[in-house]
This record gives structure tokens, sequence and C-alpha cells, in this order.
């Protein structure tokens, strides 16, 4: 083999992303159906790469492929490389769009309202020409937008991260109950599950990922409840909070009011809500540019 690669004789972008995907994969054939090339093309390109490098990157086995004590030295580096090189390209397309373009999201409402604002915010300091077009729906809604292509990025709160879907969490958020001021409970710690059981309960429609997180926490410990009342917004569950009762929904959605000293959110001693708020995409077709370079961004700036 040849010395290692060296200025005048940089490495291939190619080259590195059949290595990267190699490495991910655990398999040639993996690799090749990741960057939808031929096996034979992809181990083509990673001879090349070990030509350049000087060494070899794999051990090939019955197992597939794994990296060798230079293929793991190498792989963090040129991962990092692909993905410069990806922010690259994604500048000169972005560049040269004529005008706006369009950035196509879908969120449930706990992200949608209180946090992906603040973020496209940011993300458009980097990038004023991009133009937002956010969806605010339920987790549901956010899926169903997702996998109809309506939208191109979506964030989803329920109980699991979906299957088929590239995913990224996003967030960190703990579900609680929330009461008025004056409510009995209001000067408590904590309530449990068994006090639940007996006030009335306001709640998201039953597709909302809130619901849905509170829901399965609840029956592992026991209870089960029938919401008297089910609104599609939470600014409508705080507001029938005046009559009495309790909701469960994000901390997140009431801080304003805690501030206020208008409502008060209790953690349910016991039970765990906390959960992950994630952004999801569809694996296939490829993001546009502006998706991806809002993906890249919010893998930087969140979670």
């Amino acid at each position: 083999m040849s010395g290692p690669a060296s200025v005048a004789n940089p490495l291939d972008g190619g080259e590195l992303a059949a290595f990267v995907a190699a490495v991910e994969a655990g398999s040639v054939h993996g690799a090749a159906d990741a960057l939808q090339m031929t096996p034979s093309a992809v181990t083509k390109r990673i001879q090349m790469l070990e030509r350049r490098v000087g060494g070899v990157l794999f051990e090939r086995g019955r197992f597939g492929v794994r990296p060798t004590g230079l293929g793991c030295t190498v792989y963090p580096a040129a991962k990092r490389a692909l993905e410069a090189l990806g922010s690259v390209a994604e500048l000169v397309e972005l560049s040269c769009a004529q005008g706006s373009v369009d950035l196509r999201l879908s969120a449930s409402q706990t992200v949608g309202e209180f946090l992906l604002p603040g973020w496209l915010a940011d993300f458009r300091r980097e990038r004023p020409h991009l133009r937002p077009r956010l969806e605010v729906v339920n987790s549901h809604g956010a899926l169903d937008a997702i996998r109809e292509n309506r939208s191109e990025i979506g964030f989803i709160e329920g109980p699991d991260a979906p299957a088929g879907f590239e995913t990224l969490t996003v967030a960190r958020d703990e579900i609680v109950v929330v009461v008025m001021a004056e409510h009995r409970w209001a000067g408590r710690r904590a309530v449990t599950p068994r006090d639940l059981a007996g006030e009335s309960y306001l709640a998201r429609e039953e597709t909302a990922g809130t619901r849905a997180v509170a829901t399965a926490a609840l029956a592992g410990a026991g209870v089960e409840l029938t919401p008297a009342l089910e609104a599609a917004s939470f600014q409508s569950l705080k507001r029938s909070l005046v009559g009495g009762g309790f909701t469960l929904i994000s901390r997140l959605t009431i801080e304003a009011e805690e501030r206020a000293g208008v409502l008060v959110g209790l953690p349910v001693r016991g039970v765990d809500l906390h959960r992950e708020l994630r952004a999801i995409h569809r694996r296939r077709p490829a993001l546009s540019p502006a998706a991806r370079a809002f993906w890249r961004w919010l893998g930087c700036h969140t979670g």
C-alpha cells in the first residue's frame, strides 16, 4: 500500500462515506443499502480509502465487518469530516435558492407552542432566508404529516419512539398534576395516585401524546382515570380548571402561570412521568437542504 494521505492527496468524501456507513451498519451490504449503492461499489471505495491511509480499516468475516484499531482511530474524524462536508453542501444549495426557502414542520402542542418558536428564532438568525411553515397539532397529527410527506420534520411527545423513522431527542420534560392555586392540593409537595381517582380529571384528547404518557404511567401504578372533560388545547384545559378538578400536562406549559401564582404543578408520588420529546423524519425521501440544516442544528443545540 502507498503511504498515508497527505495534503497533496486528500481523502475522498465518497470513500469516507462508504467507510462510515460500513462501520455503522456492521456490514458492506448494510452500508450499500444506506448509501443506495451496490456492495461491490462500497467495497471498492473502502479499498481505495485503505490505500490512501496506508492500512487495513476492517476485519472481515462471517460477522460482517468491524473496524480494526486503525479503523477505530479514523472513524470519529471521518464522521466529523462528513458532517462538515454536508454543512458546506447545504450552504451552497441554500445560497443558490431563489428567494426564501420553505421549512415544513409539524409539532405537538408542547413543542410547537413552548419550545419550537425559540429554536426557530435562533436558527433563523443564522439563515434568515428560511421561511418556516409550522403546523401545531397533536403527536398523532404530527406523525401523519410526516407519513404523508406534508412536513419534513415532526415533533412528538408519546411514550415511545415510533418505528421506521429517524429520531432525535430534543428535550426532556415532566408531566405534572395541575390545579388552581386555591385548590386544596396546592400546598402539597406531591399527590398520590389514590388522590387522583377521587377528583375530577380534565384531559387532553385521546390521541394527544401527553395523555398517552400519563395514561401508561398511571396504569403501571394501578390507576385508570375517566375524563370528566376532554379538550384539544392546553389553554382550554387551564381555563377549565377554574371550575375545579385537575389536569395532567407538561410543566413547560404552566411556567408563566406558576410564576404568576395562578396554577400549581405537582408530581405524582411513586409514578415516573418524565419523558423525552423527539424530532422525527422519514428515512426516505432524503430531507431537503433546509430541513437537513435544521436537523443538524437541533442535534447541536437541543436535547
